[in-house]
């Protein structure tokens, strides 16, 4: 009997660490994840505020009003979506603090030597990322150095405060979590209060119940309060400046436990007197009675949070589905915490309910918050939404009647749901939370929930747009036109930016911008542009020159001044062409035929581009009464090999010959065409043939 129940206490104790590693477990899994989720985003945030307009030339001239009026704005809304956020500081390339977004009166002071992260931010020119110890705390810091010019003027860093870190770990796990550093970093705290934990570490902040467990860890009952200090957390260059330290009372596991031990330890005694009992009972049945006991949630017999850990151990695919009840807090508020336990056990019904028909575990995990568990190897997306639909439906249209309160009360969930086999719990959290900022009734896992990849690619798109016209880097290269003897008569201007990839200058066609600068309102500041270093030019010049214009360019009062403005440098207007270019039906077409009819009445020529396509019909035409007509480059690409293409290129040449319209053809690639197209009555010829766009206001580039 002493043997047996000296084997049960030390399986006891065993089970009681193997639970509490599960937790620890899960911890480190969902805290690396919401890090690595913070981080992107909030990186993402950086970027698109470096980007702001006029940013890097106050910093290049620590302009500290300028700098505080263009970052104050942006800093206050993002503390609103990221209530961690409590550091914004932009230093000069000295080290000099420029301006605290934070605490915006303390500026001037000198960059601390032992802000490794920093100094290296400083000395490298890069951008860093990972924990520091601070005058205050120790944070999440990441680093961007800032360029003006293409000459490093200073740093930004952004500081997240663990604050939410640990109250959602700990919400999630009902466990204590605070942070423990290296002694040797308190020298760098203002304040040098702490807890020794061990002769390495002092705890800092965190859980009142962890700093009084490392006070007081001689009392009787600490064997049973297990404390982890195994999540790393490191700074930029991979060094541990401390750990996460995960605290959990294990003593209703434990009572519950040893309960189940005495009892177990009680019935062998009975079993071994009374072999008869054993024959009628059965052992099986007595051990499955007490697991029971430890694996069902006592309010709603639906499984519990212990069970859940152990199925989740399995190595196989599994299908979650996270439920909560929506403000079941004010439920309880409202009527009570025992009419929000009858709540419970209803909702908890309707849960097990549903899961017989479609043959999931469901369990309790903690107050409101319900788990629908399968394990399958197909995940059917679209199966598996039509599945939770019909489980808000079931949910959603309960009517509880509560004795003692009058009213019908009904509910509403959030869901989340995930599929993989190794952390779904964690993600199917990170859905139902993307699911309520979006007040979404659910939202299924995917890379897409928490990962920017596409805001990513548009926000560089964005930034290399606003450096460019910031830096002047935005160009117009000019492709040649020539007449019916191969000579130089005209040019078309068409957009490039020239960006900096890793120091080396690569020029961007408009197909990589153009379509998000006009979604991101700085389409009309890249064709002011463009007007004016193209009018600029060619008005020193003999040959024409040929400008587009979208339609709603016609009615932007500020593009149409800087047009006019430019045509009066020209001694002659008539060199100036303007191509209407959009593909689109024109919403007003009568506002755009008066406005070209009072740039023809200044002497401009007016062009229909890609005509044979899109909205320039023959009607159209014959209201603008164009000066030229260019025939869509997909007719002229392919009018050597498809007749379709022959026959309406022919159509286009006579109906603007009798009209005493120039025709000129696009994408004229070899003699073959250039023949061809002369034959058939064509003016004019642009393409690869003749030449390709190039840069004529500082010739060195082509493209």
């Amino acid at each position: 009997m002493s043997v047996v129940y000296l084997f049960l206490n030390y399986e006891l104790n065993n089970s009681i660490d193997r639970q509490f590693q599960k937790v620890v477990s899960s911890a480190k899994n969902l805290f690396e994840i919401n890090l690595e989720h913070d981080k992107a985003q909030l990186e993402l945030r950086l970027e698109e505020l470096m980007a702001s307009e006029g940013l890097a030339k106050a910093v290049s001239g620590r302009d500290y009003e300028n700098i505080a009026s263009i970052v104050l704005p942006l800093y206050n809304e993002l503390k609103l979506i990221h209530d961690s956020l409590n550091i914004l500081t932009f230093r000069s390339n000295d080290g000099t603090t420029l301006y605290r977004a934070h605490k915006p009166e303390y500026f001037g002071d000198m960059l601390n030597k032992k802000r490794t992260l920093i100094v290296d931010t400083n000395t490298l020119q890069q951008s860093f990322s990972g924990f520091e110890v601070g005058n205050l705390e120790m944070t999440y810091r990441i680093t961007k150095p800032i360029f003006y010019n293409e000459v490093y003027v200073g740093n930004v860093e952004l500081g997240i405060s663990p604050d939410n870190f640990l109250k959602s770990l700990s919400s999630i796990f009902k466990a204590d979590i605070g942070v423990a550093i290296n002694r040797s970093l308190l020298d760098i705290m203002l304040s040098k209060e702490g807890v020794i934990v061990d002769e390495n570490h002092i705890y800092i902040k965190g859980s009142e119940k962890l700093k009084t467990h490392f006070q007081h860890e001689h009392k009787e009952d600490a064997e049973l309060y297990k404390v982890d200090m195994s999540i790393p957390l490191n700074n930029h260059l991979s060094q541990t400046l401390g750990y996460l330290v995960v605290g959990y009372d294990m003593s209703a596991v434990a009572k519950k436990d040893r309960e189940f031990i005495q009892h177990l330890f009680f019935m062998i005694v009975i079993i071994m007197l009374t072999l008869g009992t054993i024959h009628h009972f059965g052992f099986s049945k007595m051990l499955n009675h007490f697991s029971k006991q430890v694996y069902t949630d006592h309010l709603t017999a639906l499984l519990n949070r212990h069970a859940l850990n152990d199925n989740l151990l399995s190595p196989k695919k599994k299908v979650l589905i996270l439920s909560n009840i929506k403000e079941f807090s004010l439920i309880n508020e409202l009527y009570g915490v025992d009419v929000g336990n009858e709540i419970l056990i209803k909702a908890a019904d309707a849960f097990d309910e549903f899961v017989k028909k479609y043959r999931f575990d469901a369990y309790r995990i903690s107050s409101d918050e319900f788990v629908l568990l399968k394990k399958e190897d197909d995940f059917d997306g679209d199966e598996y939404c039509k599945i939770i639909e019909e489980l808000h439906v079931k949910i959603n249209s309960l009517q509880i009647f509560v004795a003692g309160v009058d009213e019908v009360i009904t509910i509403e969930i959030y869901s989340g749901i995930a599929f993989n086999d190794k952390h779904p719990l964690e993600d199917a959290q990170m859905a139902i939370k993307k699911a309520k900022k979006q007040s979404l009734p659910y939202l299924m896992y995917s890379p897409k929930v928490d990962t920017k990849e596409y805001s990513q690619s548009v926000m560089r798109v964005k930034r290399c747009i606003k450096y460019a016209l910031e830096h002047k880097n935005v160009i117009p290269f000019f492709q040649p036109i020539t007449n019916r003897d191969g000579e130089i008569i005209k040019y078309e201007a068409l957009v490039r930016i020239v960006e900096f990839d890793g120091g080396e200058k690569k020029i961007l066609p408009p197909c990589d911008f153009l379509d998000i600068s006009m979604s991101s309102g700085l389409y009309i500041k890249i064709a002011k542009e463009m007007l004016v270093q193209s009018l600029s030019l060619f008005a020193q010049r003999s040959e024409k020159i040929a400008i587009n214009f979208l339609p709603s360019d016609f009615f932007n009062s500020s593009m149409m001044d800087t047009l006019v403005e430019q045509i009066k440098k020209f001694d002659s207007p008539q060199r100036v062409v303007v191509e209407i270019t959009e593909q689109e039906g024109v919403e007003n077409f009568e506002m755009l035929r008066k406005a070209v009819e009072k740039l023809r009445e200044m002497g401009v020529q007016i062009a229909i581009d890609d005509f044979g396509s899109g909205y320039a019909n023959y009607a159209h035409v014959l209201e603008i009464k164009p000066d030229y007509i260019k025939i869509d480059g997909s007719l002229i690409q392919n009018i050597l090999t498809e007749n379709d293409s022959k026959i309406l290129v022919k159509s286009i040449v006579r109906f603007a010959k009798d009209l005493n319209i120039t025709t000129v053809a696009e994408f004229v690639e070899n003699e073959e065409i250039f023949e061809l197209l002369k034959e058939y009555g064509v003016d004019e010829f642009q393409g690869y043939y003749f030449g390709r766009p190039s840069d004529l206001i500082t010739p060195s580039y082509q493209a």
